[in-house]
Parts: C-alpha cells; sequence; structure tokens
C-alpha cells in the first residue's frame, strides 16, 4: 500500500517531521498524528485556552458514552478475575499531564500501554519526566490545543495528537489498537471543539 494511504490513517512511520505538521518539542519523533479544527470563535486566544482546560470531557454525552465504551473491557476483566483490585477513575482530561500551557496553547501528556483494558498509565510528574522518560514497553501520546488566527479577528481552535512508540514491537502493538480507536477518538475531538466553539456563540450573544 502506498505512503499516501497510511498518511490517510495518521499512521506515519517515524517521523521528527512531516509536510503541513508543527511537530510537538515534547516528541523528538512521532509515529502516528491525528488532526482537527473547530470552526471561527470570537475570543481572545487566552480565552479560549482557559475554556479547553476547564473543559470536562465526561459532560458531554456522546464522549462519555464512547469513553465508557472503552472502560468496558477492563471493568469486566476486573469483575470476572473477582480480585480486590482499585476502580480506576473515569477517564478524561485529568488522567493527562500538564505538559505546557500559554496563551494560545496547552499539551497534554500521556504514557502507558493504550492496546490494554485497562491503558496501563504510566505516572508521569512533569514535562521533564515525560521528556525522559524510557520504557520500551510504552507508548506516549501528546495531545496538543492550539489557537489559529485567521482574518478579522477571528481564531479557530485546532487540536492535534501525536504518538511515539519507542520500537518496531510497540508500534504492531498500537497500530490495531488506533485502527479501531481512531474513528472514536476523532468523533470526541470533534464534539470537543464544537462544545468550546458554542461556548463563545452563546457569551457574544
Amino acid at each position: 500500500m502506498s505512503g499516501t494511504f497510511w498518511k490517510t490513517l495518521g499512521i506515519l512511520g517515524d517521523k521528527s517531521v512531516a509536510h503541513g505538521i508543527s511537530p510537538s518539542p515534547f516528541l523528538v519523533r512521532f509515529n502516528f498524528y491525528e488532526m482537527h479544527q473547530s470552526g471561527m470563535i470570537a475570543a481572545q486566544p487566552d480565552a479560549i485556552i482557559a475554556a479547553v482546560c476547564a473543559l470536562d470531557m465526561r459532560a458531554d454525552r456522546v464522549a462519555d458514552a464512547l469513553l465508557t465504551l472503552r472502560e468496558l473491557p477492563a471493568k469486566l476483566i476486573r469483575i470476572i478475575s473477582n480480585r480486590p483490585t482499585p476502580a480506576l477513575a473515569p477517564f478524561g482530561f485529568d488522567a493527562f499531564t500538564l505538559l505546557r500551557r500559554t496563551d494560545n496553547e496547552v499539551s497534554l501528556g500521556l504514557a502507558g500501554r493504550f492496546w490494554r483494558p485497562d491503558l496501563d498509565p504510566c505516572h508521569v510528574a512533569d514535562a521533564a519526566a515525560f521528556m525522559a522518560l524510557d520504557d520500551p514497553r510504552v507508548a506516549r501520546l501528546v495531545l496538543r490545543f492550539e489557537v489559529i488566527e485567521q482574518p478579522d479577528g477571528l481564531r479557530t481552535l485546532r487540536t492535534e495528537t501525536f504518538v511515539s512508540c519507542p520500537n518496531t514491537r510497540t508500534r504492531w502493538l498500537f497500530t490495531p489498537y488506533w485502527l479501531v480507536i481512531r474513528l472514536a477518538s476523532g468523533w470526541i475531538r470533534r464534539r470537543t471543539l464544537a462544545t468550546i466553539q458554542r461556548q463563545f456563540q452563546v457569551q457574544d450573544r
């Protein structure tokens, strides 16, 4: 299959620079990439970023349903195994590590074996720990929200997902998961962007 086909699926091989993509400084190289962008927003960049940071991802019924479905395998395994393992907290932005926040951007990091039922997340204290993490079993993900200037004083909000796998084995484990989850994750991203856009439409009336 051609390289264009794989790029359409967000599978880039092993890239430090890809055409049309501004790489995240928190992942020197990345293997998977996804991008979505909102419609026009009439608000200042810092207000848009503040709205992103205050957003409860699970407040959206569709996003909550999709994330609940993703959490179901781990819950079933916990029930079947009948082991006294603690229940996982509902997945949301608070599961990520804040890597950087400026007036026009916020970057969040997550590390783990995402293809496992429980995601097997790693505790990462800060940006330095995220960048220094060197575990061949673990994939790292950066979720970046960035305000893009548009004509007439308007802005759009772009969300990008970068995933880096440290070796071929981890990449092969992650690829089927990426192909399965990508449609749902893209739907969640688009609904998140639409929610932010609606907030400012309401405020401007």
